[in-house]
């Protein structure tokens, strides 16, 4: 058994507490937008005095990063979720790209906030790329997605290369972001739409 150095301990408390003020921004800034948050309403959400909150973050400005930085390692992160080889790779990606969904119905409001125009002074970049580029945003997204095609996926089962395949994918799943009228029957029946247009197009 590991034992925790109250340097870890502390460490640890330190992440917890920054965590739940994230969350807490999350809130203030779907709500209030990015512009008119400030760092008083921030600190209010978050439980803390505005001047205590300069011990985990220095601005509303790193705030509102850490925030973007939270949602993308979020996103990221179901990319590295089990997967069932069992199951054909539609299944597969069914269940990939459906939890990604739900992940982004969960947070819908700072998705907005971060992806829309509301707020085009916020920071949204990630690696040196904005987050409101379509184009970077399809990116970073076939780069995760070719890497789990990669891991998950046998030859036989693609007839392209997985950044090709990943690349295609990722705009069927971009294309459909911006259509909420698709949505109405879940996530599951969402993710199943995405993957059958992706693997077998539009002709029967």
């Amino acid at each position: 058994m590991a034992i925790r150095t109250p340097a870890v301990r502390r460490e640890r408390a330190r992440e917890h507490a920054r965590h739940d003020i994230l969350e807490a921004a999350a809130q203030v800034f779907a709500r209030k937008g990015y512009t008119a948050a400030t760092l008083a309403d921030l600190a209010l959400a978050a439980g803390y005095a505005a001047p205590s909150l300069y011990r985990y973050f220095g601005s509303k400005e790193e705030i509102f990063r850490s925030l973007v930085e939270l949602l993308v390692a979020e996103m990221s992160a179901t990319f590295d979720e089990p997967v069932d080889r069992s199951r054909s790779l539609a299944e597969r990606l069914e269940t990939l790209l459906a939890s990604q969904r739900s992940l982004a119905a969960s947070r819908q409001e700072i998705f907005d906030l971060v992806l829309g125009n509301a707020a085009p002074d916020a920071p949204c970049s990630v690696q040196g790329r904005s987050l409101r580029d379509p184009g970077a945003g399809i990116a970073i997204y076939a780069e995760n997605l070719a890497a789990w095609l990669a891991r998950n996926a046998s030859r036989r089962e693609l007839r392209q290369a997985p950044e090709v395949a990943a690349r295609a994918i990722a705009g069927v799943v971009f294309a459909f972001h911006h259509h909420p009228e698709t949505d109405g029957a879940g996530a599951a029946d969402r993710a199943r739409l995405v993957v059958d247009l992706a693997l077998h197009g539009v002709s029967p």
